[in-house]
């Protein structure tokens, strides 16, 4: 698992560290590149919640983030919140940043990945399976 802290700085922890880390206060862990010919369209969201910019990947990921700002049950919102890191079933070491990690009122966490459904490959199955197998260890909610 690798986070970036609040100063940005990449920390490199096991699973069972990550449950115990404020990430509502980290940095993302990419960045949201835009240049000529993308087909996707990154930005910032300037959320309520959090009082402060989010970043985005695309248009499903931003309408995400309004529907998050406006749900009372959430605290706290961060983009690309951290890389799970796992060996596929050949072998090699794999990662995927989710999207979102949602902190709730309650305590509780959502973590999310911004996919419609129709656009799903098979490396994304894999990388969605792990990261609800991470969730599940952690106790957080998952969802995409």
């Amino acid at each position: 698992m690798i986070y970036a802290g609040p100063d940005g700085e990449e920390v490199r922890a096991g699973l069972d560290q990550l449950g115990g880390v404020d990430l509502q206060r980290c940095c993302p862990v990419r960045s949201f590149p835009s240049y000529k010919g993308q087909r996707n369209y990154p930005g910032w969201y300037w959320s309520a919640t959090m009082g402060r910019r989010v970043g985005f990947e695309s248009w499903v990921e931003r309408d995400h983030l309004v529907a998050l700002d406006f749900d009372p049950a959430v605290t706290a919102v961060v983009s690309q919140p951290f890389w799970l890191l796992w060996r596929s079933a050949g072998g090699k070491v794999r990662r995927h940043a989710p999207d979102f990690f949602v902190r709730l009122a309650d305590g509780g966490a959502l973590v999310l990945d911004s996919r419609p459904l129709d656009r799903v490959g098979d490396r994304d199955r894999e990388a969605f399976a792990a990261t609800r197998r991470a969730c599940d260890l952690l106790g957080w909610r998952y969802a995409v």
